[in-house]
């Protein structure tokens, strides 16, 4: 669960760096520093990536692409290139077929997903290209991944967001050098310079367009510091910057902080231009505070031809217990980006708090915070879409944070302004608490909570395109050791309001033995869908992996989560050699656990209670429950035990098709015995139920009724030899409802295990199962009941040695076969060399 509310007023910028292994790269960097003297400092750094454009890895082109890639130049952010290819037939590929079609005016075609092995000739890869660039959407029909469909053009207006194209990498090269300096002329004076020349080309494929690879960037700052009082530290801190970058300058990593684009009224997208910024800027600075004033000239020559000024006021102060932070900011510019334009950006800051050292150091504080950006049209005397404008007012009160013990709330409201015509008109307004509290000084009891509450009013629906709504997000952990560790424990209790993410999936065929699923043809149509993947029971089944990818539907959802574990044992405090009654509590140990997370549509209601909805409810999106409930008695005893579970998974997801629920609980009973240092005896017993729910493929639904006991007598002799043999009776019945097949089971198991001089192991392992069924064994259910079996006798065998080579080399052979009633049988070898570090 998240920590931190994410609402329209957040500003998040997320800066990754990735590399991908479409060409082989190569990467050399240098950087040196040297000391001429006590006065003079050179730096030299030097970074060269290249891709070497003839040794592709994970992207292949042939002739006419590379010749598509020479056409386009530089113009790579375009490079779209037909991913169409006539393929041959085969169940378990996406085909599709071509269709022609008439329009009245002239005849074109398109592709239609197919399994018609006449005319499904083509394999095609899309990629989104946008809503409304596109003529294909996607089309979840069960398919075993994503299918795609075409959509007519209205008017000539593209419907879809896909197209059957693929984005073709061009291979890069990107060179830069850099010299700077460092001149102290005394103490209080000093010279900095850089110069950089880069050398970037987005396309080595191409020699068109090649005359803005190479750019030069420059930057020359001198600083002065005059002391003006030992006893106060108080200084005066000037400085000269200037700034010139070329528009053909490709630096490395971001030259600018994140929120500069933003300070001067420009948009967070810009294209690459000459700037130029001359800085001015004096600091008084003291032990108790600084008071800033900078002045800075901003100027871009090409594309916009912007021009800017600012001026910034900066104050701090910390005295007394008061502590002002305050600063004034205000940028007028002029640009000409197709029309002419002038703007002011207004930027006001007052925060000003007090610490009071008689009431536990508490801090009280206010802050006021406006924006204010203007951008005009002279032409016609309107304010531009880009115009906005907000204030904040916040109170805010904690206690001192360097306790154990703490707590935090504030009040915070805000107020948008939007554009229409000439001015900014009020929008909305959000009302914003937030409460956080730790009390951690006790060792048996801790207690942390975290709560933000919002409201957000909207008063001119022309303006703000949102609605009246409430929020909420908020988590509380408590955890418990008490009683010497009779009780220990920890609740934790989350809520909050979101947007839940559909997701999409398919199934990939990876070697035997590696995957998770099975695929089972139901409709003998040889075509893999979605509903006819189960989870593998046998590894030789197991040739399928799920994967899944997110989609661009989101819902706006309520979140619910609450875990707790709590563990009773008498034990810890009761004393063994004490009276007979507290002996025989002293042998219970009590423990339970849940994990519960639920998410459901947002119908403008808060959800608190995680425990309101089931899995059949329409409302819900997804559903995680696992809960586990246990007493055991002579759990530490060599001689007896018993142990009674209750076990409950409940799962609900929003897929693609629809949505799939799954609900799990059993009831376990488990008695052992040691009749001797040899031989132990137990028996486990279990009443369970089983249950699976798909709106959209109704053939999977089930809910069985399973009963098992299984008696089991053990031989050990220390660690070398372990033998155990056992005989299972299992019973599972599905409701009438879904189609009331049933299924009981005898199975005879024996079980061996011998360690050889201590570097060797032999594992075996024999089962024969009989199985009285009736039903069709082609189904879901069938191979839910059955187990992956068949009626009647059923063989299972293992066999597995392990040796140990060299004491860091293991050896590993396995053999395992099947015989599931008049099948085939099936046979299944592997063998593995691993090194043991």
């Amino acid at each position: 669960m998240p920590k931190r509310m994410i609402t329209k007023d957040s500003r998040i910028q997320i800066e990754f760096e990735y590399a991908d292994r479409n060409y082989l790269n190569a990467n050399l960097y240098v950087n040196q520093e040297f000391a001429i003297n006590n006065k003079l400092k050179l730096r030299i750094g030097a970074f060269n990536n290249n891709d070497a454009k003839n040794s592709q890895i994970n992207q292949t082109l042939d002739p006419k692409q590379r010749q598509f890639l020479y056409n386009v130049g530089d113009s790579v952010q375009s490079i779209y290139y037909p991913s169409i290819t006539i393929d041959s037939f085969s169940r378990d590929k996406l085909l599709y077929e071509k269709v022609y079609y008439t329009n009245g005016i002239f005849t074109d075609s398109f592709y239609r997903y197919s399994v018609d092995s006449s005319t499904a000739k083509y394999n095609l890869s899309f990629t989104d290209v946008g809503e409304g660039n596109g003529n294909y959407v996607a089309d979840f029909n069960g398919a075993n991944g994503k299918v795609y469909k075409f959509i007519e053009p209205v008017n000539g207006v593209k419907q879809g967001r896909y197209e059957p194209v693929t984005v073709l990498v061009a291979p890069k090269k990107q060179q830069l050098i850099s010299l700077g300096t460092e001149y102290e002329f005394d103490k209080n004076n000093v010279l900095k310079t850089e110069f950089a020349l880069s050398n970037y080309d987005v396309n080595t494929f191409s020699s068109k367009n090649g005359g803005d690879d190479v750019g030069l960037a420059a930057r020359f700052q001198y600083t002065n510091t005059i002391p003006l009082s030992t006893s106060k530290k108080s200084f005066l801190i000037s400085s000269l910057d200037y700034e010139h970058t070329q528009q053909k300058f490709k630096p490395l990593e971001r030259l600018r902080f994140v929120e500069f684009s933003r300070e001067w009224g420009l948009p967070l997208q810009l294209n690459a231009a000459t700037e130029d910024i001359l800085r001015l800027s004096s600091q008084l600075k003291s032990n108790t505070g600084s008071l800033t004033y900078q002045f800075m000239g901003y100027q871009r020559s090409e594309g916009d031809h912007y021009k800017g000024f600012q001026n910034i006021v900066q104050q701090t102060l910390n005295s007394k217990g008061w502590s002002l932070n305050n600063q004034l900011a205000l940028t007028s510019f002029s640009y000409f980006n197709g029309a002419p334009g002038k703007g002011k950006y207004f930027r006001p800051v007052f925060d000003v708090s007090r610490q009071f050292k008689h009431l536990a150091s508490m801090r009280l504080g206010f802050r006021y915070a406006m924006e204010n950006n203007e951008v005009k049209n002279p032409s016609t005397d309107t304010l531009s879409a880009t115009s906005f404008s907000f204030d904040t007012y916040t109170a805010y009160l904690k206690s001192d944070e360097s306790k154990k013990n703490k707590f935090g709330i504030s009040f915070f409201t805000r107020s948008d302004k939007y554009p229409l015509y000439k001015e900014l008109i009020r929008g909305d307004r959000s009302y914003n608490t937030n409460v956080e509290m730790q009390l951690l000084k006790n060792q048996h009891h801790q207690l942390l909570l975290s709560t933000t509450y919002r409201v957000l009013k909207v008063y001119n629906k022309q303006v703000s395109q949102q609605k009246d709504e409430r929020t909420i997000l908020g988590r509380t952990e408590y955890l418990v050791n008490e009683f010497k560790g009779l009780v220990t424990g920890n609740v934790l209790y989350e809520l909050g309001t979101g947007q839940e993410q559909r997701r999409d999936f398919a199934y990939f065929e990876v070697p035997a033995g590696q995957g998770e699923y099975t695929w089972i043809d139901y409709n003998n149509d040889g075509i893999a869908q979605l509903n006819e993947f189960e989870t593998a029971i046998y590894r030789d089944q197991a040739k399928y992996i799920r994967i899944f990818t997110p989609t661009n539907v989101f819902l706006k959802a309520n979140y619910t989560t609450v875990n707790y574990s709590l563990a009773l044992n008498p034990r810890a405090v009761i004393k063994q050699d004490g009276r007979k009654f507290g002996k025989f509590v002293s042998r219970f140990n009590f423990q339970t656990s849940m994990q519960k997370s639920k998410k459901n549509i947002a119908k403008g209601d808060f959800e608190f209670n995680p425990f309101k909805s089931n899995v059949l409810d329409t409302s819900l999106l997804t559903l995680s429950t696992s809960l586990l409930n246990s007493v055991s008695f002579n759990r530490y005893s060599t001689k007896w035990g018993l142990d009674l579970s209750n076990i409950q998974n409940t799962g609900k997801a929003l897929l693609t098709y629809g949505y799939e629920s799954r609900k799990q609980e059993d009831w376990l009973a488990k008695l052992r015995i040691n009749l001797s240092n040899t031989f132990t005896f137990d028996v486990n017993n279990r009443k369970g139920f089983l249950a699976l729910y798909t709106p959209s493929f109704s053939n999977r639904n089930y809910e069985l009724n399973i009963y098992s006991t299984e008696p089991r007598i053990s031989l050990v002799r220390g660690t070398v030899f372990r033998v155990q043999t056992s005989y299972k009776l299992e019973s599972k019945k599905n409701n009438p409802a879904y189609g009331g097949e049933k299924a009981t089971s005898n199975s005879l198991n024996l079980e061996s295990k011998y360690n050889v001089l201590q570097n060797s192991s032999i594992n075996a392992r024999f089962t024969y199962s009989n199985i009285q069924y009736k039903g069709a064994t082609n189904t879901t259910v069938s191979y839910i009941i059955l187990d992956a079996l068949l009626p009647g006798s059923n063989y299972l065998w293992y066999l597995e040695f392990t040796k140990r080579l060299f004491g860091n080399l293991e050896l590993n052979f396995q053999y395992d076969g099947r015989k599931p009633g008049s099948s085939r049988t099936i046979h299944t070898g592997r063998a593995s060399l691993r090194a043991l570090f």
